[in-house]
């Protein structure tokens, strides 16, 4: 019942037209390439209403393919599930489209939220070890969120520099004589380590969420800087979530280029505080404005990490906000996606 108080007080808000709320179209195409009869199975996340947004007109068209939409246990997250065991022989278009009501807000008492939940480790956010050592040479504490975040803020740098000829390789992103993590590592070994982890297979390297990798490294991409924020927070016994979604920008409609993720802690007494460290590093004017607060300018797709999803053979997802692809139970690439909004 107070679940249902707050979303309607959150849509009377909305409806009002208070400054602080923005409202908007989401579609989410998937292009499948025909397997040639062989089985697939397909996973894409949808959005949840909660207490800072409101997610309606939900519509799901799969080109005729059969879907469920599932439910994650440890989180609660929904998704789309295609498991066909005849395939595709044609391209098949896979489109969700939902209209957003999104907030600006602060601190949030999620209903229906266990902060227990939020304490261990998860695969590539560890509690302990070298954080231990982080937090003590950095005398870091659990009654200063502010002094975690900052200490982020300041050994992470933004970049997911590929090759020398990309642009994060170089100014303003990355410089030749500068030396980043706590290992100190030039720009070279950065874009070293992304070829290393590409031709291995591995997840040394920006863009997984590795929080030891951003711990070392110190340059990586929104995923890094939060899973070494919620790293150290678990680690001094501070419940905190990893948020995964879509930026959306202040234009009237457009395509997405990517996602974007933040992270929130919590404080018993008073609920749950937002912050959005990397995008404080993109606009060091705002860096206050992000702890605490954030923006209307996002939907949330996912909350947490290693997520477990019906018939996935990899056991857990890691990260889940583009979609997943078996064919014969094999990871595969063959689609393409297409996001876009329209206010």
């Amino acid at each position: 019942m107070n679940r249902v108080i707050v979303l309607l007080c959150l849509l009377i808000i909305i409806r009002c037209g208070i400054d602080n709320s923005r409202s908007f179209e989401f579609v989410y195409e998937v292009e499948l390439d025909s397997t040639n009869g062989k089985k697939i199975e397909v996973w894409v996340p949808i959005p949840q209403s909660n207490e800072v947004q409101i997610i309606s007109d939900l519509i799901i068209n799969t080109g005729g393919l059969e879907y469920t939409i599932e439910l994650e246990n440890v989180h609660k997250n929904k998704y789309v599930y295609i498991n066909d065991e005849s395939g595709v022989n044609e391209l098949k278009r896979i489109t969700i489209k939902f209209t957003v009501e999104r907030l600006e807000h602060e601190n949030v008492d999620y209903s229906n939220v266990d902060p227990s939940n939020y304490l261990n480790s998860n695969t590539m956010v560890p509690v302990g070890g070298v954080f231990d050592k982080v937090i003590k040479d950095n005398q870091l504490s659990k009654n200063n969120v502010r002094g975690i975040y900052d200490y982020v803020f300041e050994g992470m740098h933004y970049g997911k520099p590929k090759s020398i000829d990309n642009k994060y390789y170089k100014d303003p992103w990355l410089s030749a004589d500068g030396l980043y993590g706590n290992k100190q590592v030039g720009r070279d070994s950065v874009v070293n380590l992304y070829k290393k982890a590409k031709i291995n297979g591995g997840n040394y390297t920006f863009g997984n969420g590795n929080a030891i990798y951003a711990c070392d490294i110190g340059v990586g991409n929104c995923t890094d800087y939060h899973s070494y924020f919620i790293s150290i927070d678990r680690t001094l016994g501070i419940p905190a979530r990893f948020h995964m979604g879509f930026p959306i920008a202040n234009n009237k409609e457009g395509i997405i280029d990517g996602y974007h993720c933040w992270a929130d802690y919590y404080i018993e007494g008073e609920g749950w505080y937002p912050v959005d460290i990397s995008e404080a590093d993109k606009d060091p004017s705002k860096k206050d404005y992000y702890f605490g607060k954030v923006d209307n300018n996002r939907v949330e797709m996912v909350v947490g990490r290693d997520l477990i999803l019906k018939g996935y053979e990899l056991g857990i997802a890691n990260l889940f906000i583009y979609p997943l692809l078996e064919v014969d139970d094999v990871q595969s690439t063959a689609f393409t996606k297409k996001l876009s909004y329209k206010n």
